[in-house]
């Protein structure tokens, strides 16, 4: 199929999934783990909608990658969409 990943964000919303997070390209491994743990610490731990974890896992892996100085590149922050129920 040419879906790609369109095609598959579907098939979890049709398997009952009410929020989907996918990414837009093809992801540095260190960078998302930390992103993930930001977008779950956010989520689970403090209560915040999909948006706002999504908004701050994005600021806490810029933060830390400018502590660290490493590259602030959107490669390596900005793939990441949630679409779906975002409460």
């Amino acid at each position: 199929s040419d879906e790609g990943v369109f095609g598959l964000r579907r098939a979890f919303r049709l398997a009952g999934a009410r929020t989907v997070i996918t990414s837009l390209w093809r992801v540095d491994d260190a960078a998302t783990a930390a992103w993930m743990r930001a977008l779950y610490g956010a989520r689970l731990l403090d209560g915040a909608n999909t948006v706002e974890s999504v908004r701050r896992a994005q600021l806490s892996l810029l933060a830390a990658r400018r502590g660290a100085g490493e590259s602030v590149h959107p490669y390596f922050w900005a793939a990441f969409v949630a679409s779906g129920d975002w409460r």
